[in-house]
């Protein structure tokens, strides 16, 4: 089935069943969860691609031109194959992934990727904390119940584990080296104010901690985590990151919207 994928559902209520290949075979509440997760991660990825396209060929290194653009390419495909897993689901399916691909910055369901980047040092804050909720997200889905979207994340998780290396190396580069920071212009102080700008936005977009929703995921074997542990995760590990740079962690109640 694929690198990394088992033929039967590995967690959640589901556990040790033949995972899921059609939608034919769901119920409707695992169909409904199901259409709902992918159609939220296709909206980030081309939302995602909107952002950095002002900043494309606009790096202050040639590695970094190159990795923009990469991104931006990643992005677009991860977009583009939910999108042809959501015209599976129909009609439905079909309308929503029509919808994604018109959708501009101020429409998009999260409120994270209608904020557009100021500088390059807020193009490297988003990657390191933006993708790496990312990371986690689809790390919660790796081997999941649906083997087709199972299938996908063997190489979208190491897709994103880059993007977010790469913002991680460049906040840290910004902070910890003055031929680099020369060159992008910027401070220790302006490479605080982007982690202080992305972080309640990163912790938002897990979701409430309280979610029906979540819930089904991770009943269904959608995915391994819920909301709150994922945010948990996430924290412990930026934190961590923020701490080891040089920088301070912001107050995790500052700017939320979500709880």
């Amino acid at each position: 089935m694929g690198s990394g994928v088992s033929r039967r559902v590995m967690y959640g209520e589901m556990k040790g069943m033949h995972k899921v290949e059609t939608v034919e075979q769901m119920p409707e509440e695992y169909r409904q969860t199901l259409l709902k997760i992918i159609n939220a991660l296709a909206s980030t990825e081309f939302a995602s691609v909107e952002q950095h396209q002002a900043w494309i060929n606009k790096g202050p290194t040639a590695e970094d031109r190159f990795a923009q653009a990469q991104v931006c390419a990643d992005e677009a495909h991860q977009g583009f194959i939910d999108c042809r897993l959501l015209r599976q689901f129909g009609p439905e399916g079909e309308a929503m992934a029509a919808n994604l691909l018109t959708l501009k910055m101020g429409e998009h369901p999260l409120n994270a990727f209608n904020v557009p980047f100021e500088s390059w040092v807020d193009v490297c804050g988003f990657c390191f904390l933006l993708d790496h909720v990312a990371w986690y997200h689809l790390r919660a889905m790796e081997d999941c119940s649906y083997a087709p979207l199972a299938r996908e994340m063997t190489s979208m998780v190491h897709e994103e584990r880059f993007h977010a290396s790469f913002g991680a190396r460049r906040i840290k580069d910004i902070v910890q080296n003055p031929d680099y920071a020369k060159l992008c212009g910027a401070t220790k102080k302006d490479a605080q104010a982007t982690v202080d700008k992305w972080y309640p936005h990163a912790l938002d977009t897990f979701g409430a901690a309280k979610s029906k929703f979540s819930d089904l995921a991770v009943k269904y074997g959608i995915r391994k985590w819920g909301n709150e542990e994922l945010r948990q995760m996430w924290k412990k590990d930026l934190d961590a990151q923020i701490k080891a740079i040089g920088l301070k962690v912001p107050s995790a109640k500052k700017g939320r919207t979500i709880h």
